[in-house]
């Protein structure tokens, strides 16, 4: 019996002993970090690089996707759409990055239905917020900080690159190839938590935004959030503008989905 506990003892110290070394082995500061990470920020479309100051486009929701996926009967899906299709939103990108979505007004309207718009007035800032917080940082601004900042770049296995930095009170850490693609990016901060993991497309001026899945969580569970977002695009005076998106996944536990239908795209250059 004190033999084999001498011997789990050992056995314990040698499994610990490859695990460390593995890790070490697989967690290596990577030489040159400056140069490599100006190279992986140039490896991302940038349309602040390309020239673009403000855009707006106008927003047109499938009403009909999204009334159908709130579960409500056929009948008043019908009667819902006819009225809101009736609504025009504009989504506009000024050259501070900020964005603000505008809407107009329907006349006429019972308390009722004025109360209900009000809600879905809040529900599309809410999410064009949220999409567009995401879309900024890989299409506005590339999604890597300066190469004289302060960062740590590491090897973590076969191919794989790990950057880890902070900005403010966010922990970020960002897994990539060696082609500089990131395939997860995950945000830590006192308030919240998150992880997205996206999809590109190759174009001669760098990765395109294509899709993601992101995870959202802070200290009340009703806001967790889970999201499956894919996206097309448009050229408009030479630049990558957003054409098509379709959202889907859950909100506290609330399954959503809605595909947007961006057109009518005017935008100003530097």
């Amino acid at each position: 019996m004190k033999r084999a506990t001498i011997f789990s003892i050992f056995a314990a110290l040698f499994i610990y002993c490859i695990v460390v070394a593995a890790v070490q082995a697989s967690a290596q500061p990577v030489d040159n970090q400056q140069a490599m990470l100006t190279q992986a920020r140039k490896s991302y479309y940038d349309l602040r690089r390309q020239g673009l100051s403000t855009f707006q486009c106008t927003m047109t929701p499938d009403w009909g996707l999204l009334l159908q996926n709130q579960g409500l009967p056929p009948g008043a899906i019908g009667r819902a759409v006819g009225i809101l299709n009736q609504l025009h939103f504009v989504v506009s990108v000024a050259a501070d990055d900020s964005v603000t979505l505008t809407h107009n007004d329907l006349a006429g309207q019972t308390d009722r239905m004025n109360a209900a718009l009000e809600q879905i007035y809040g529900g599309m800032e809410q999410m064009t917020s949220g999409f567009f917080d995401t879309w900024k940082l890989f299409m506005l601004n590339r999604p890597l900080p300066e190469a004289n900042s302060q960062y740590k770049l590491e090897t973590a296995g076969p191919q794989q690159y790990l950057l880890t930095y902070k900005e403010g009170t966010a922990d970020i850490a960002t897994n990539m190839g060696q082609n500089f693609a990131i395939s997860n990016l995950k945000v830590a901060t006192p308030q919240f938590n998150s992880s997205i993991q996206p999809s590109f497309t190759t174009s001669p001026d760098g990765y395109i935004l294509s899709a993601y899945t992101a995870d959202y969580t802070s200290g009340n569970p009703a806001e967790a959030t889970k999201l499956n977002v894919t996206m097309d695009y448009q050229v408009v005076q030479g630049l990558q503008l957003l054409k098509d998106l379709s959202l889907s996944g859950t909100y506290g536990g609330n399954p959503f989905g809605v595909n947007l239908t961006f057109s009518d795209c005017t935008l100003t250059k530097k």
